[in-house]
């Protein structure tokens, strides 16, 4: 994008540009409900979400991350609750930890609390829980995952706030990966109908994070010491470090000029520039940032994870199979190609301390 370019005003704007038309391009055109929602967006997986410590630990990173969004909730869903229904307008839900409270360790947590006017539209304000139960963490079936997302606007005028809940839910939940920069929520209800949509966006942005986390935490695929892939935050757990070399390998390699690195007790978080990223420049569409750090990562970056969206249905366009293997290596650049990708990076602006927490680390 041009030095110029101010995408948090473009979007204050032009608001209708970030909500994105349910069913946008499926067979019969779209339909009347939000389908796709541009935000900032975290994913952290972890394990042990069917013990009370762990529980406890996901309604303080709830708590926290009310105090961002205020009043902006509006709705929330929940898959097979103990009790109650499925859909609760937020003004009447009762309080996670209440709800957590009556639950055992065999139920399955899945809350969806989300910001959209109808039930079935999507949102930048987001907060999700997929819990594993007892009986799967047993049998080896242990991966977890929270999300939460914020409209792109309030980030602008938040970094920090939104790098400190990050940082501090990863610490909580000793998360064993995760990542966070500009996604598209995508309906809760009716998130196969709009897979296309995220497709079709992630060709012409490659800093778009796109993927349902929950069905990635299934996947036998995602089980082993990788990670899925880098972005404006990046959490590199100790057991991907250790395959890695140590941190002294990304504090050699990485300008702290453009790159700052927190620790989260047991491993490291990395941020990509101040702020997240889609496209680079014309003649270079990936974020110079980006690249510099998948490239040191590429080692312990999933090549497939088989797929990234549920099949086709009528043609449409999936990242599945081959184009899901290609969209993980969408970062790749050719040791050749490197002094180019740090000369880039070099005349970007540099981070400020209005970008960056107090912890960072010094190097």
């Amino acid at each position: 994008m041009p030095d110029d370019f101010d995408l948090a005003a473009e979007i204050a704007r032009m608001p209708w540009a970030i909500e994105i038309p349910g069913n946008l391009l499926m067979k019969g055109g779209p339909q009347d409900y939000i389908g796709a929602a541009f935000c900032v967006r975290a994913s952290l997986y972890f394990k042990g979400a069917h013990t009370q410590p762990v529980r406890e630990e996901l309604c303080k990173c709830f708590d926290a991350f009310c105090k961002l969004a205020g009043d902006s909730l509006t709705w929330l869903w929940r898959e097979e609750p103990p009790e109650g229904p499925g859909l609760i307008p937020y003004s009447k839900v009762r309080p996670l930890s209440d709800m957590m409270d009556s639950m055992d360790e065999y139920d399955h947590l899945s809350f969806y609390y989300i910001s959209g006017v109808t039930p079935h539209d999507a949102s930048p304000w987001l907060f999700s829980i997929f819990g594993k139960r007892g009986w799967q963490a047993k049998m080896g079936n242990d991966l977890s995952v929270i999300e939460f997302s914020v409209p792109v606007v309030f980030l602008e005028q938040h970094r920090t706030a939104f790098i400190d809940l990050f940082v501090s839910s990863a610490q909580a939940l000793k998360a064993e990966q995760g990542y966070a920069g500009y996604a598209f929520n995508l309906s809760v209800t009716r998130p196969d109908r709009n897979e296309p949509t995220e497709a079709f966006m992630s060709e012409r942005m490659p800093g778009l994070d796109v993927g349902n986390a929950a069905l990635l935490a299934n996947r036998p695929q995602f089980k082993s010491a990788k990670i899925k892939t880098v972005s404006w935050l990046t959490v590199l757990h100790a057991s991907r470090l250790v395959q890695l070399g140590n941190l002294d390998h990304f504090q050699r390699n990485l300008p702290s000029s453009h790159f700052a690195i927190y620790d989260y007790q047991v491993g490291y978080i990395i941020q990509a520039g101040a702020g997240p990223a889609l496209v680079g420049d014309t003649e270079h569409p990936v974020p110079a940032a980006y690249a510099l750090l998948n490239h040191l990562i590429q080692d312990v970056r999933y090549d497939s994870v088989g797929s990234l969206h549920c099949g086709s249905h009528d043609g449409e366009m999936r990242l599945t199979g081959w184009s899901a293997d290609q969209w993980l290596k969408r970062l790749d650049t050719r040791p050749s190609e490197l002094a180019a990708t740090k000369n880039r990076l070099a005349a970007e602006p540099p981070l400020t301390s209005a970008d960056v927490l107090d912890s960072r680390l010094i190097w």
